[in-house]
């Protein structure tokens, strides 16, 4: 499990771990794995670089009309510095589920430069800094198929602080839309989170956004919370779970989703 190699890290402080806190002090050397002590948040880009593979799923419970989303994603990583995030087109398909009832969403492809990656295993700290810019193109031009989707440009920053067994995250950026579909705004989304145990995980993750359109043309904040816990099946698999209440100006009633996330890592 990938916590539990921090835990026998604590353990061994003779030789062999020394040696290999003091190659993680430096990036050019051995930089420390930072998600194996941070576990990602389901909705938040993770500021680490490397080569991964995920599946989304996102069930609306008490929207109209109710959905199930599928979304694909990779992670790769070139260099010690510079990766890269593949969101492949997920596919929603609405309530009653059939046959033409459904639609594939946009492509999206970023670039990630990490700025910043210091590490002090013997005192379980540790911080990350990210720059992405990421361009999302959406071949169905028509904003009532997937309303809120279309093509648009995004500058975003990602962090990460770990004070082992707590540790927080987030990305804030900025989104603007190229043509219909999408409204261009700032957004910010941050988590905190505590290990549990050897293979278990809870956080809890905030964002707010100005990306609302509202009846009358006017733009609006929305939100969301979701508390979420995640279980490590072995150091390559990782299983999450999310419960997510999003709010939005002018509405007096949250809309309800959960979220399930499968992380491999290679």
């Amino acid at each position: 499990m990938r916590i539990i190699q921090w835990t026998r890290g604590l353990a061994c402080v003779g030789g062999l771990f020394l040696g290999a806190q003091a190659q993680a002090q430096s990036w050019s050397v051995q930089p420390c794995d930072v998600d194996d002590y941070i576990t990602k948040a389901i909705g938040i880009e993770e500021p680490w670089l490397e080569n991964a593979a995920y599946v989304f799923a996102q069930t609306n419970t008490n929207g109209t009309p109710r959905s199930l989303t599928l979304s694909p994603e990779i992670e790769g990583q070139f260099s010690e510095r510079l990766g890269m995030e593949l969101d492949l087109p997920a596919y929603t398909a609405n309530a009653p589920f059939g046959r033409g009832n459904g639609a594939f969403g946009p492509v999206a492809a970023g670039l990630k430069f990490a700025a910043l990656h210091t590490c002090d295993l013997s005192e379980g700290r540790a911080s990350l800094l990210t720059a992405e810019v990421e361009g999302q193109y959406w071949a169905d031009p028509r904003p009532s198929v997937l309303p809120g989707q279309g093509n648009a440009v995004t500058a975003q920053v990602m962090w990460a602080q770990l004070w082992y067994p707590w540790f927080t995250q987030g990305e804030a950026g900025y989104t603007q839309r190229i043509g219909t579909g999408i409204a261009s705004g700032w957004f910010l989304n941050t988590s905190l989170g505590h290990a549990i145990g050897t293979a278990y995980a809870a956080q809890v993750e905030v964002e707010v956004d100005n990306q609302l359109v509202m009846d009358d043309g006017r733009r609006g904040m929305e939100g969301s919370v979701m508390p979420q816990i995640a279980y490590h099946l072995t150091q390559q698999w990782l299983l999450a779970l999310g419960e997510q209440a999003s709010f939005q100006q002018g509405t007096s009633h949250p809309q309800w989703s959960t979220w399930v996330m499968l992380e491999r890592e290679f």
